[in-house]
């Protein structure tokens, strides 16, 4: 049991934290053009790095992220694994900088009290104002259009609303 307990710590020692990697990696995101959305770091030292950029990541963008990142954490020393992606379409916004990529941009917002909203990203600074269309209640064909003001305090989660047409 000594034993077991000695290699966990010496494992948890060789870990890399987040930290550390966020300090790292910040510099070469933003040199790409790019923004750091989110870094995940599990126990078995699995590197999820999370990015995107106002005109999208490609795969060339995850490959040189892949190599500075390899050219600055010893994969021998630490022994992780990497996983280097652009936030995803279907992911909650976490940073300011997806809602100001996603102006003009259809969202859905959940927000604190449970109420749902939905329209498009007209501006984001202190409050994200949407520009909202809802079905009349009783109509199929009338809308009704407003500017709906939300508090980014009051928001727990929005999403972009992809649209196949």
């Amino acid at each position: 049991m000594k034993r077991l307990k000695s290699l966990f710590f010496s494992y948890i020692i060789k870990m890399i934290s987040r930290e550390k990697i966020v300090e790292v990696i910040t510099p070469k995101i933003i040199d790409m053009g790019g923004f750091l959305v989110d870094v995940k770091v599990n126990t078995y030292n699995a590197i999820s790095i999370f990015f995107d950029r106002i005109e999208g990541v490609t795969l060339e963008h995850c490959k040189q992220l892949t190599k500075y990142f390899e050219d600055n954490f010893d994969r021998e020393k630490e022994d992780y694994a990497l996983t280097v992606c652009s936030a995803g379409l279907d992911s909650a916004f976490k940073v300011d900088e997806q809602y100001w990529k996603n102006i003009g941009n259809e969202v859905g917002v959940l927000l604190n009290n449970g109420k749902r909203e939905k329209g498009i990203i007209l501006s984001y600074d202190d409050k994200l104002i949407l520009h909202s269309f809802k079905k009349k209640k009783g109509s199929r064909k009338e809308y009704v259009e407003k500017e709906i003001v939300i508090p980014r305090e009051e928001i727990k989660e929005t999403k972009l609303k992809i649209n196949f047409k």
